[in-house]
């Protein structure tokens, strides 16, 4: 029950927040920065301090019947909220210097927290009603995030279209749900597992209406291929910490639902769906990065980037729809875990180059590690992670995912996997090349010296990257943790 508490942790610095921003003079308005981070790291040790690894699910009962509204707390909440809330505080730390010349900074936090809950919430969600609330919170939440330099034409026009896409997503999803309803009779996680258990038993009714509402609405929030239209746009309009927290985890919200919801009606008939799923997969990873290497804006760059690593999350989700289930999430987890790291990195990096010098275009960035190395340090190792190199954490969750997809019998999927880690490192080590060799630019000669909270901010994440890639069996073990709920779940 104590596990709980997070959420109250939370929803109390949400709700102060507002409060504050009206209590306090405007020009300290920027340190509600702090206050948000402080609310995330209070989080994050209160998950620690009150999970215990092999302890059963625990429950907690919001509303009873007809609404029947309860959360769980198992690993897979523990790992997803354990990532979400990494990032957050980061990405809020970050916030403080990058935002400060922002207006309406008030909004700005108390939105930024309560599109953390509503993330948080999903991963502790234990029915389809409660899941679809927080979504529907932490939806709303980023599209006005996206667009919250309305003042500008980019961030509304992504904004509108990711709201539109997302709007979209959302009432499929819906749908989807009313058809869990009218099938199951409920929507809780337990009936959803014994319904599917029971048709493995021997049942003869195939769900493929639910799954395929499901692949679809959690897919436009997932960006796979052929639904990441809104993210090229989304990311690169939205303010960096944001764009963090959209490729760093907002978009792990898709693979959460498919992975608790979704997940049992694929494996019915794995004849079926881990095919496709396979599929989106090499698809994602394929067409994303050769788009990317047509970019010159680096935020566009990275945001396919995103959509290439969603690709590789998802060889793990086809692996467990074959069957090896354990292996294959364990290592779809590590890659979820890994590219939030990196990517937050990589976007927090930019941050700081935008706070600097304010262009995302390459070109007029060539030889900015020349005078601002810890920033472009710091962008290199988020790149070298994404890429696969040894020893950072995204070469052991690549390396896990090709084995998870080799145990699964998909030999083609694992080199098509291979083929795009090398297709990606084109582009990631041109880009460093051109940070580090070649002479720099006046933009770069007259940019200015990087706050301290930016810079702070990426201290931590590289100081949790070495950790994970030096002891990579940190970052399983919390990996394997969400794995074996789901197993659990499945009986």
């Amino acid at each position: 029950m104590k596990e709980f508490g997070v959420l109250l942790i939370m929803g109390s610095f949400a709700f102060a927040t507002p409060l504050m921003g009206y209590l306090i003079n405007k020009k300290y308005e920027k340190y509600l920065g702090f206050w948000a981070a402080l609310s995330f790291l209070i989080s994050i040790f209160y998950v620690f301090l009150w999970h215990q690894p092999n302890a059963p699910p625990s429950y907690l009962e919001i509303f009873p019947s007809p609404i029947s509204s309860s959360l769980r707390f198992d690993g897979v909440t523990y790992f997803f909220t354990l990532v979400f809330l990494i990032l957050g505080f980061v990405s809020a730390l970050h916030s403080v210097s990058y935002m400060e010349h922002d207006k309406n900074l008030t909004i700005y936090y108390t939105l930024m927290q309560l599109m953390m809950i509503g993330l948080v919430g999903l991963a502790m969600a234990d029915d389809l009603f409660t899941f679809f609330v927080f979504w529907e919170g932490m939806a709303i939440s980023s599209y006005i995030l996206v667009a919250f330099r309305y003042h500008l034409d980019e961030p509304v026009e992504a904004g509108m279209k990711y709201l539109i896409m997302s709007g979209v997503g959302s009432l499929l999803l819906l749908y989807g749900i009313s058809f869990v309803y009218g099938v199951i009779g409920g929507l809780h996680l337990e009936q959803i597992y014994a319904y599917a258990a029971s048709l493995l038993s021997g049942g003869l009714y195939l769900p493929v209406l639910i799954v395929s509402l499901f692949l679809v609405g959690f897919g436009i929030k997932a960006a796979y291929f052929p639904f990441w239209t809104w993210l090229p746009d989304a990311h690169p309009a939205a303010p960096s910490p944001i764009s963090a927290l959209l490729s760093g985890i907002v978009i792990k919200a898709g693979i959460l639902g498919i992975v608790r919801y979704a997940l049992p009606f694929i494996l019915i008939d794995s004849s079926i769906y881990a095919p496709a799923l396979v599929i989106i997969s090499a698809l994602t990873m394929t067409v994303a990065n050769i788009i990317a290497l047509l970019q010159e804006d680096i935020k566009r760059l990275l945001a396919y980037s995103s959509i290439v690593n969603i690709g590789f999350i998802l060889i793990g989700v086809a692996a467990a729809g074959y069957g090896v289930v354990e292996y294959g999430l364990s290592s779809a987890f590590s890659h979820v875990f890994s590219h939030a790291l990196g990517k937050g990195l990589a976007f927090l990096a930019v941050g700081g180059i935008l706070y600097s010098m304010e262009t995302r275009e390459i070109i007029k960035l060539e030889g900015f590690g020349r005078k601002h190395p810890l920033t472009a340090m710091a962008l290199a190792m988020a790149l070298l992670s994404l890429a696969g190199m040894p020893p950072l954490p995204g070469f052991w969750s690549k390396w896990f995912l090709i084995l998870s997809a080799l145990g699964a019998g998909q030999w083609l999927l694992a080199f098509i996997a291979v083929f795009n880690s090398v297709l990606a490192v084109l582009y990631y080590l041109w880009l460093i090349q051109r940070m580090f060799l070649s002479e720099p630019t006046k933009y770069v000669e007259e940019s200015h010296e990087i706050a301290f909270t930016i810079k702070a901010s990426l201290l931590i994440l590289i100081g949790i990257m070495l950790l994970l890639g030096v002891y990579p069996q940190l970052l399983y073990d919390v990996a394997h943790t969400g794995a074996k709920a789901v197993l659990q779940m499945m009986g």
